[in-house]
């Protein structure tokens, strides 16, 4: 009988001689392979240490290529570091698709049964797979009437933590952002009877999310990714219970929308559940860290923090008759260009994006480099996205004005870059794939930031603004969420001691003017 060691040896074996005949199968047409410093193993040790930021610090290293090839033993990534090469990429959405993706969070992440998985990639009567229709039905929810329902609900149920944020003295900024956007975000969204108000259903999310990566080898995940897979059944099973109790009857047109239809397609409860445990990380897993990262840079610049205060003032605050100061989303969305040109700013050199897309069937790139089916290519915002051809001589610079249309002055109008030019800004994602909870989530962080920088002064423990180590294993994360926290001193700003403060949204048309790739 083989013992434990012997099989062990054997699957070592089995994995090195697959490894060997893929590096040895490596068509002269491909992209060039690139090597590591650990044979074999290198690239997939690294993706495992950095998170998706690895494929931005590959293709940094290697900037001179505009393609290569990294081998993670098992599968090929195809890493593109030209903006050229990327519009041939998104003009292949039939062979370069990225519902795959999707298919996997379900099976790796959310952990939903064979069946449902099956029903997953089960053509609909619409004519696309059940996954495809249950993201094309969020995207009504996220415009429109949808949009500002949510948006009124979820920033005013911001304000009660930013009016106690100015009687702590000291604080974790980022606890306290992450624990404010996930209630507002989340009770917005799922209504009164919302599972993350159980600060442990809150807490088994954060498990789930931050110790992410080992769980996606699905290989016994209770025993090997304890924490994260403890986290996600807890959760589950709070959201069981809130369907059961027909919590979603009363929530948002996005929360219905996500139980009816695969209810209708025959998905249980609990897969309907474990499902959505995943819909925290489009609503929780890049906000919360691209909302610190806001508030960081803006006020560790005293200059834009001024000029920005000033602007909002001016534009976005209202007065009303009791003297209560009422900030209206709507004005920080059409009246603020300053405000919503450094936010982007912030996320382009903030993101370590790298939208992602699986090759269907073999496809030639730039005329000269063969990608062959069933691999992956991947991205990087950290070189695409910050590429000199797009932005000129300021491309690693922070400019908080460099999202504003042209200015006038003298009569001279200021020629800028146009920075909607394809390949410009990666942080919503590549079109034709783009983030549908964007408008959402950057109403919410406007939001955050313009009444905090107006009410409060903040200023970190031992006064200096030095970034905080972040963590990979999130690695849904494209924004450096924290490895821990980050103190903070807040003092209330002596101007406007004595005021109360309230948000508004005047009903519009709802979408933010955001750069997309």
């Amino acid at each position: 009988m083989l013992s434990l060691g012997h099989i062990l040896i054997l699957g070592l074996v089995a994995v090195l001689g697959f490894a060997l005949y893929r590096r040895q199968s490596h068509d002269a047409r491909e992209p060039p392979l690139v090597s590591s410093s650990i044979p074999i193993f290198g690239h997939l040790i690294g993706l495992l240490w950095y998170g998706v930021a690895y494929f931005g610090k590959q293709a940094e290293k290697h900037s001179t290529r505009p393609i290569f090839s990294l081998d993670l033993v098992f599968n090929k990534i195809y890493v593109i570091s030209s903006p050229a090469l990327m519009r041939n990429i998104q003009q292949n959405p039939k062979t370069l698709v990225f519902e795959p993706f999707t298919l996997f969070s379900a099976e790796r992440m959310a952990g939903v049964s064979p069946r449902t998985l099956d029903l997953l990639k089960s053509k609909q009567p619409s004519g696309a797979t059940l996954a495809t229709d249950i993201l094309h039905g969020m995207h009504p929810s996220l415009l429109g009437k949808s949009l500002d329902q949510m948006n009124e609900r979820m920033i005013r149920l911001l304000r009660p933590f930013i009016d106690e944020l100015g009687t702590v003295g000291t604080v974790d900024l980022y606890e306290w952002t992450r624990h404010s956007i996930t209630i507002a975000s989340t009770d917005s969204s799922y209504g009164d009877m919302n599972p993350y108000k159980d600060r442990k259903a809150e807490n088994a999310f954060w498990d789930f999310e931050n110790n992410l990566s080992p769980l996606i080898a699905n290989t016994l995940p209770w025993l090997t990714a304890r924490t994260a897979w403890k986290g996600r059944e807890t959760l589950a099973s709070a959201f069981e219970d809130y369907y059961n109790r027909g919590g979603h009857e009363d929530s948002s047109d996005l929360t219905l929308g996500r139980f009816q239809i695969p209810q209708d397609a025959g998905v249980t409860v609990r897969d309907i559940a474990l499902l959505e445990t995943s819909m925290a990380f489009a609503l929780l897993s890049n906000t919360v860290p691209a909302a610190f990262w806001a508030l960081y840079d803006m006020f560790s610049r005293a200059d834009l923090l001024k000029q920005i205060r000033d602007e909002v003032q001016a534009n976005a605050v209202h007065i009303s008759e009791d003297g209560t100061h009422v900030i209206d989303l709507a004005d920080l969305r059409d009246e603020c260009p300053l405000l919503m040109s450094a936010f982007q700013e912030i996320l382009r050199t903030r993101s370590s994006s790298s939208p992602t897309r699986y090759v269907t069937k073999e496809l030639m790139v730039g005329d000269r480099y063969l990608l062959k089916e069933g691999h992956v290519v991947m991205m990087p915002a950290i070189s695409i996205g910050r590429n000199p051809d797009v932005w000129g001589s300021t491309n690693r610079d922070f400019d908080p004005r460099r999202f504003m249309k042209a200015t006038h002055s003298d009569n001279q109008t200021e020629k800028k870059k146009d920075p909607r030019r394809v390949g410009g800004f990666m942080s919503f994602g590549v079109s034709p794939v783009i983030c549908p909870g964007r408008h959402f989530a950057s109403g919410e962080i406007l939001g955050l930031i313009a009444m905090t920088v107006m009410r409060f002064d903040v200023l970190p423990v031992g006064g200096i603004w030095k970034d905080p180590p972040t963590n990979p294993k999130a690695i849904t994360s494209i924004m450096g969420p924290l490895q821990g926290g980050f103190d903070v001193n807040v003092r209330p700003r002596k101007e406007f001691e004595g005021t109360s403060w309230d948000f508004t949204v005047t009903e519009g048309k709802s979408r933010y003017p955001l750069v997309i790739g």
